[in-house]
């Protein structure tokens, strides 16, 4: 005898909708974390007209797209179906469909205040003693942005191909003016916009356009200054014209439009403290924004912060120094180069003098102090005046002036850091780093198959890594939840 379905079968009395899931189903917790919440405290508006179909509620539009999320659903289509499909969200919804231009819009209109939603699971974790507020560690990780690398505006393409338009022209004049004195007529096509297009772009280039018509030539023309005025508005070489605000990075997998998204991690439950997406290439001037960005969430200091060497930033470390941050940050391995003679480090500095002691003792005296481009930061010089009688002139330097020395405004700062590095406690500590925040990335891009983004835009993008942040903080709140319960006043 076998169990078949029976389809026919009706029940006597109708079932329960709460007897669908179990009790400790995370979409029970969803609802109960998102039931505790005011949203129009945290400044989601609802549609108000009495004409037409009722809207759906944003309490349950939020519980769909963080129970979608929880499950690594992401996009709004995906979502849809998932409402249809999954008993959870059919329970979660009471059975309420929302579309996916529905669930769009909803991201659309609410993705500034994600945050706050970000913010509260942070608050949660902090009043049920998940937050240690001892050890913390900062990073961050390259998502791909949703964009062809084939929709780029490359300036030296763009201005090069400007120089050949313009030498065209001035010959196409010369003929045209050649041939009205002829009677000839002159015919003229509309050229479609292909600067974005880097394979046509260079076909121009490497071609030539002598074979495109002079209306062709002026559109053209016309297309290439506005493609360089833009890159120049964004002070740019590179510019995706599909989603502007992601910028080309490098990394282990090639080059290619990306988010610089980041994370801070509390050690104690590995909940995320701190989130921000940014268009930024590097780390080093994202430690004490993060540190702040965790603090302003948590409303308290870690006691330590740990940061790998993208970090070691002179100017940060300072900042973290002046602002009372206590922060543990691996320097970058120094380049396997060969150094004949002596070296910055083989000189004494004596700060009651201000001025440097060499190896053979002599003094390097405070010459003058400049400020390089770009910099926000001076830098003093320390020249020698002993050059010409030291027996070490030829191993010291190869300067006719003598030996100088750069000391730059943050430089007590890094002496600072390094000797704390050295304590053996410093050294376990950084030891941690990788273990409390490179696996919260783990979970996300390779457990969660999260490696591209949905949405474009800086501010979508940051919307939707909050999302994300907030689904690891949910699934560390649920375990506590089906533990011992939550406390969420």
């Amino acid at each position: 005898m076998q169990i078949e379905p029976n389809y026919t079968e009706t029940y006597l009395l109708p079932p329960s909708i709460e007897d669908w899931i179990p009790e400790e189903h995370p979409a029970r917790f969803i609802r109960e974390f998102v039931d505790t919440i005011d949203l129009k405290e945290y400044g989601f508006t609802e549609r108000k007209s009495e004409e037409g179909r009722p809207n759906y509620s944003n309490k349950l539009l939020l519980k769909i797209w963080l129970y979608s999320y929880y499950e690594k659903i992401y996009s709004s289509r995906q979502i849809e179906r998932a409402c249809r499909n999954q008993l959870p969200l059919i329970w979660l919804t009471t059975m309420h469909y929302p579309d996916h231009n529905t669930l769009w819009r909803f991201f659309k209109k609410n993705k500034g205040r994600i945050k706050k939603i970000f913010k509260h699971t942070v608050k949660i974790a902090v009043l049920n003693d998940m937050v240690g507020f001892v050890l913390q560690a900062v990073d961050g990780t390259k998502i791909k942005a949703d964009v062809s690398k084939d929709k780029v505006l490359y300036g030296p393409d763009l201005t090069k191909l400007l120089h050949i338009i313009d030498k065209s022209l001035e010959k196409a004049n010369k003929q045209i003016e050649e041939q009205e004195e002829k009677g000839k007529e002159i015919i003229s096509d509309k050229l479609p916009k292909k600067l974005s297009n880097k394979k046509k772009l260079q076909s121009l280039i490497k071609k030539g356009v002598e074979e495109l018509r002079k209306e062709e030539k002026h559109q053209l023309k016309k297309d290439l200054e506005e493609g360089i005025k833009t890159l120049e508005k964004v002070g740019r070489v590179k510019l995706n014209i599909t989603d502007k605000d992601s910028r080309l990075i490098k990394t282990k997998g090639g080059k290619d439009f990306y988010y610089n998204v980041q994370s801070v991690v509390d050690s104690k439950s590995q909940i995320i403290v701190g989130a921000k997406a940014t268009n930024i290439e590097t780390d080093n001037h994202l430690l004490t924004k993060m540190i702040e960005e965790a603090k302003t969430n948590s409303g308290r200091l870690a006691k330590e912060t740990l940061g790998d060497a993208g970090y070691f930033s002179g100017e940060e470390i300072l900042k973290a120094q002046e602002n009372g941050y206590s922060v543990l940050v691996n320097e970058p391995p120094k380049l396997s180069k060969k150094q004949v003679g002596f070296r910055k480090e083989d000189f004494h500095y004596n700060k009651e003098k201000d001025s440097y002691q060499c190896p053979a003792n002599n003094e390097l005296k405070y010459s003058r102090k400049h400020k390089r481009k770009s910099k926000n930061y001076y830098i003093k010089v320390y020249q020698c005046k002993d050059y010409k009688s030291c027996q070490f002139r030829v191993l010291c330097s190869s300067n006719k002036n003598g030996r100088r020395i750069e000391r730059y405004e943050f430089e007590e700062a890094l002496e600072k850091q390094r000797e704390k590095q050295k304590e053996k406690e410093n050294k376990e500590l950084l030891k941690k780093r990788a273990l409390i925040v490179e696996s919260v990335f783990g979970w996300i891009k390779h457990n969660g198959n999260f490696t591209r983004w949905y949405y474009r835009g800086l501010e979508s993008v940051e919307g939707q890594w909050l999302l994300l942040c907030i689904s690891v903080n949910l699934r560390k709140l649920y375990s506590a939840w089906v533990k011992n319960g939550l406390t969420y006043v």
